[in-house]
């Protein structure tokens, strides 16, 4: 494609290429994923107005349990206030604009900024201000509030107030994964990192099985083979694929899965559901735990990734042998993630190549397809194909 090319005819590339039918789907226009002012529009028309998922329900399970985030351009208190309500509000003082907190932790108290000391309810109302004129109404002074929701256990945030509810347009998805009872799992642990690559390479690659057999030869591909691997139809807000495991082999830790869930038909016990939450939630599930990331830009080179792993509340042993357990998954998972940081960095670096050109796509990349067509309806409108879309959106959002 044209070194720098220009935005408007970047975004026709898009659409052009959404418009494709999934027999004859190509990857994802390079520049894509290395022009700036791309990824100015994205942050602008996606990451403002779109759900964010920030951790799980039982990370905020006590009052003054909070986390700052980045959403797109904007930093992110949520918390659990005084009377156990979920919140996520600005993380920018009302004064003059500096940051109040960081991090994660536990509030004792109230919120109070480390410029100018003042102070706010776990609410976010502003309740003391140092040296201020008697003209001055604290009352009239709020930390600006987000919508949050709650999915499966997972907590998201929506930066637009006036954002369409999440769950309708995930409702197909929380049927398929009914079973296995994610929102009953629980925190195990948490990772915060950037990689050196463009957050939609990231989501791609987590969201496509083709590339198993020759990335992850030695840690994924015995237990979740490529050839078991099944692309199902997403919907109006998810990607999904189904991938089969050879019983008895496990990657996760040094011994084979068990299913700790009575509920699980035998198919479901012996697959691994991976959904892709648009824009930038995927997750694997299992019978015994989730492996999930939250992706968030930084540049169009570099992202953030908040990851981690959630475990079904019968999987783990106690004592001296759940750490053991917890410290082989995280070496199992940080090991996988190694065999990918390089190859999507070096996908990010090639985009920005003279001769770099999207070629077709393989069936078991059909969540690619579905992505890229989520992203030109975001960026561009209604595709051409988009009646039955729309209409199931539609009624997806009546429920």
């Amino acid at each position: 494609m044209t070194p720098n090319m220009p935005l408007p005819d970047l975004i026709d590339a898009v659409r052009r290429n959404a418009n494709l039918p999934d027999s004859r789907s190509e990857a994802t226009p390079p520049q894509v994923y290395s022009s700036p002012e791309f990824l100015e529009l994205e942050l602008t028309e996606i990451f403002n107005h779109e759900w964010i998922c920030v951790g799980r329900s039982d990370e905020f399970a006590n009052p003054g349990d909070y986390r700052v985030t980045r959403i797109g351009r904007d930093d992110v208190i949520v918390l659990c206030d005084r009377d156990g309500v979920l919140r996520a509000m600005s993380n920018i003082c009302r004064h003059r604009m500096m940051s109040l907190l960081e991090g994660e932790g536990n509030l004792a108290g109230k919120i109070s900024c480390p410029y100018h000391a003042w102070t706010y309810n776990l609410d976010g109302q502003l309740t003391g201000a140092p040296h201020m004129p008697d003209n001055f109404d604290k009352r009239t002074c709020r930390l600006p509030q987000f919508a949050v929701e709650e999915w499966l256990g997972w907590i998201y945030v929506n930066l637009d107030q006036q954002a369409a509810p999440l769950a309708p347009r995930l409702a197909h998805l929380a049927e398929l994964l009914a079973n296995y009872d994610v929102a009953s799992y629980r925190t195990l642990f948490r990772v915060n990192e950037v990689w050196d690559t463009n957050w939609k390479i990231l989501f791609q690659n987590f969201m496509e099985p083709y590339h198993l057999f020759a990335v992850h030869t030695n840690t994924v591909e015995p237990a979740l083979p490529t050839r078991l691997a099944f692309v199902l139809e997403g919907g109006p807000g998810y990607c999904l694929y189904k991938q089969g495991r050879v019983a008895g082999v496990a990657y996760e830790y040094g011994e084979a899965m068990h299913n700790p869930n009575p509920a699980l038909t035998q198919d479901e016990a012996n697959s691994v559901p991976l959904f892709g939450a648009f824009p930038a939630h995927v997750v694997s599930v299992s019978a015994e735990r989730t492996f999930w990331m939250s992706l968030m830009p930084e540049a169009v080179d570099k992202v953030r990734v908040f990851w981690g792993v959630d475990v079904h509340p019968d999987a783990m042993p106690q004592g001296a042998e759940r750490e053991a357990r917890i410290e082989a998954l995280k070496a199992s998972f940080h090991a996988i993630n190694a065999e990918d940081k390089p190859i999507t960095a070096t996908i990010a670096r090639n985009a920005t190549a003279q001769a770099a050109e999207p070629g077709r796509l393989s069936p078991k990349e059909k969540t690619i397809w579905e992505f890229q067509r989520y992203l030109a309806r975001m960026l561009t409108g209604p595709l051409e194909d988009d009646t039955g879309q729309r209409a199931g959106i539609a009624q997806a959002e009546q429920r």
